[in-house]
């Protein structure tokens, strides 16, 4: 589970910690910077699997800007401090990351270059262990096997308070005669975290690495939604535009029916008549969904509204949350921008009721302008989050949760919203 995110010179934020519960919304006008700072989570989950250059290409769709455009400096740092169940451990991982955007005079972009990069671990015979160094292409890995065999935090290796104090290697006294640490090297264009080889001599870095690849974004496109084309390359996922719904649908009805019946439950609040999805495949590279209802009429997307296709694929990215044990040892962690569009927001308020505010079930971070959907969350302030516009920096505000109890006698949290009274 995310605890804690700080972002610095990515697009309008400087020096910017969100520290999310497990149900969260991002409220603020527009160009305050809620899809700035939800790019910024896509962008290092990205990370994990992508050269920095792919990674933002896919957050934001270039990567000649990702910097702030009001400050000289071109070092991003990203820092995440998350938490992990594993094997009824709690792992504690901080993970920091300071990229350099240098400008290229040929082509006006970007050249995106790793300058730090540090994973450091605590639980599980580690304590504020570093995992993962890496200087500059100067590569430093734990062998986590040895280190433990050897009496884990005790014992005389490395540790860090901080990843920021990571200590070189070559400047501690009289280190062991065997380190527990593999030195390598790696180009400077991804993060080594997306190099590591699944091993067991990295056992704890890879899961870190598996969480991050389960951070989703969403902003729906209805055209998206209706094609049947199959994205191989990502499936079971659906893609942020919502593309491969239908495929992912398909592999559900044949691989976990008992989680598309209660997708079907759901969607029902909608659609009453919904007795079943079906399927047509006339070829390895298309899927064709049909929502059909008891008399056996069958409804293509085609012919669903714009509203009705958001709200299944919400459905879904919930109901595959609550039930994340069947796909992936850990929760996800979602980012969806303004699911209200096109949708009555009576339906989704049964819709998020269900969902575990704990986020043991999955994180998710909404964004939204609608004041009827931020009504919804006028039970759950501690994931109410506040973006202002700014210059040279956008501002990310906690409301007073307490201050807000008291003026919901008065008005709806939308309608504070409105007047901004939040912040």
């Amino acid at each position: 589970m995310l605890k804690r995110f700080r972002i610095s010179n990515f697009k309008s934020l400087l020096n910017i910690e969100f520290r999310p519960v497990g149900f969260n919304l991002l409220i603020g006008p527009n160009n305050a910077g809620k899809t700035n700072l939800c790019s910024a989570l896509r962008f290092l989950g990205l990370t994990s699997m992508n050269t920095l250059e792919r990674a933002a290409y896919n957050a934001v769709g270039e990567s000649w800007s990702l910097s702030n455009v009001y400050v000289s400096d071109r070092t991003l740092e990203m820092e995440v401090d998350c938490v992990i169940s594993h094997q009824n451990e709690q792992l504690e991982f901080n993970y920091r990351l300071k990229i350099l955007a240098t400008p290229t005079l040929k082509s006006g972009k970007q050249s995106l270059q790793v300058a730090e990069e540090f994973l450091t671990l605590t639980g599980g015979g580690f304590s504020q262990t570093t995992l993962l160094e890496n200087r500059g292409g100067q590569v430093k890995l734990l062998h986590e096997g040895r280190f433990l065999s050897r009496g884990g935090p005790e014992a005389p290796y490395p540790k860090t308070t901080a990843p920021s104090e990571a200590p070189r290697l070559s400047q501690l006294h009289n280190p062991p005669a065997e380190s527990p640490y593999v030195e390598t090297t790696a180009p400077p264009d991804a993060t080594m975290l997306s190099r590591l080889y699944d091993l067991e001599t990295n056992q704890r870095a890879n899961l870190f690495k598996r969480y991050l690849q389960l951070w989703f974004y969403y902003n729906l496109n209805p055209q998206a939604l209706r094609s049947p084309e199959v994205l191989r390359e990502e499936s079971p996922v659906i893609r942020h535009d919502g593309a491969n719904l239908s495929h992912v649908l398909f592999r559900l009805h044949n691989e976990k029916p008992r989680i598309e019946k209660k997708i079907i439950d759901a969607v029902r609040a909608l659609e009453p008549k919904l007795d079943l999805f079906s399927y047509s495949s006339p070829d390895p590279q298309s899927v064709y969904l049909f929502l059909e209802d008891q008399d056996g009429n069958r409804f293509s997307p085609q012919s669903m509204s714009d509203g009705t296709l958001r709200f299944l694929a919400l459905v879904y990215l919930i109901i595959t949350a609550e039930n994340y044990k069947e796909f992936s040892p850990f929760a996800p962690l979602i980012f969806f921008e303004e699911p209200e569009n096109g949708l009555y927001v009576g339906y989704l308020k049964p819709l998020l009721e269900r969902m575990d505010a704990s986020g043991a079930h999955g994180q998710f971070i909404f964004t939204s302008h609608s004041p009827y959907f931020i009504d919804l969350f006028d039970t759950n302030l501690d994931g109410l989050h506040l973006l202002k516009p700014g210059k040279p920096s956008s501002v990310l505000v906690k409301p007073d949760a307490d201050k807000i109890r008291k003026l919901l006698d008065e008005m709806p949290l939308g309608e504070m919203h409105y007047r901004e009274l939040l912040g």
